[in-house]
Order: C-alpha cells, then sequence, then structure tokens
C-alpha cells in the first residue's frame, strides 16, 4: 500500500490516515487497534485534534524553579486525532507535518487516546510528550500559567493520574526522577 501525498492540512492528513485504518484492520488486529469488532472501523470518525509538544530530556535536566517552564515546550509539528466511534474513544491517528505538508504518521496507540481524552479539559488543551520518562500530560493554561495533567500515575514522582499542577512543579519532580536515567532507549 502506498502513501497518499502529503496534504495540506492536518485533517486531511487525518482523513487520509482513517481510510489507511480501515484498510488494514482485520479478524487479526482489531483488538489490538482499539475495536470492539472488525465492523466497528467503518463507524470510525475522527475526533477533535490535539496538538503535541514534546520536551526534550536535556532540557528537562536543566530545568529549575526559576526557568520559565513554557521555554522546555518544543512544536513538534504533531497533532493526535482520537478516532471515535460514537462516544467512545477507540484508537488515535497521529500527524506530522514537514516542509512538503501533513502527513499520518501512526495509527493506533489506543492506550494514550484514551488516557489523553479522559483528561482533556476544554478546546484550549494540547498534549506534552516526555519521551525520556515515557510520559503524557494533557497542558492548558489557566489565567496565564502553564498547568499539565498526568494521564497516568508515575511511581518514580509523586504525580498521579487526572491530577492537575502548575508545570514547574511537573517538571521538577521529572526532573529529579530523570537523574538516574541513562538516555538509552526504555
Amino acid at each position: 500500500m502506498s502513501q497518499p501525498r502529503p496534504s495540506n492540512n492536518e485533517t486531511t492528513a487525518a482523513q487520509h490516515g482513517l481510510a489507511t485504518l480501515r484498510q488494514v484492520v482485520n479478524a487479526g488486529n482489531y483488538a489490538a487497534l482499539g475495536f470492539n469488532s472488525v465492523d466497528e472501523v467503518r463507524q470510525a470518525t475522527l475526533g477533535e485534534p490535539l496538538q503535541v509538544y514534546r520536551v526534550r530530556l536535556d532540557a528537562l535536566r536543566a530545568f529549575t524553579g526559576q526557568t520559565n517552564p513554557e521555554t522546555l515546550l518544543v512544536d513538534i509539528r504533531r497533532n493526535l486525532f482520537p478516532v471515535m466511534v460514537g462516544d467512545r474513544v477507540a484508537t488515535s491517528i497521529f500527524v506530522l507535518g514537514s516542509r512538503q505538508g501533513w502527513r499520518a504518521s501512526e495509527l493506533g496507540n489506543a492506550a494514550v487516546a484514551r488516557l489523553v481524552s479522559r483528561y482533556r479539559h476544554g478546546a484550549g488543551d494540547f498534549v506534552v510528550h516526555v519521551p525520556a520518562m515515557k510520559a503524557y500530560f494533557v497542558a492548558n493554561r489557566v489565567e496565564g500559567k502553564l498547568m499539565l495533567t498526568p494521564v497516568m500515575d508515575d511511581p518514580r514522582t509523586k504525580l498521579r493520574a487526572g491530577e492537575t499542577l502548575p508545570a514547574e512543579v511537573v517538571f521538577l519532580q521529572l526532573k529529579a526522577a530523570s537523574e538516574g536515567y541513562n538516555g538509552l532507549p526504555q
């Protein structure tokens, strides 16, 4: 199956990804991709996207309580589109932007899509991903202050799923937890 040409916008790329998902879901993989049946993929629609920002390990380790937490966010031109079946989040499509345009870059990852959607607050939300720590957060700004909501409990820190905290508190806890990490893929 060849990849479609890059799209001019994120939504068109996600629609191409949804068409691809409909082609690849079969009796052997539907559950792993987040569906309850093979037929369910035909009912799938795109939910409201969330922009994804990355936090690099070196930036996290350099963070201090006086650092502006917004400076850690790197716009990687990536969006998460929840894939909905009725009111239920089944899975996700990630789209990635480049100079050539937007493409669906990842299909599946139902667990992340469901967790992020569960802790979503409103239309201004976005995702913060800290790959080195395997951590995802739903982020928003309250009165100009960056707030992060972990989507999973983290036994290395005191971060609990659903507990919204100021970004500087979260980043300081992640920084402390990262001290023993050697930077190699986990």
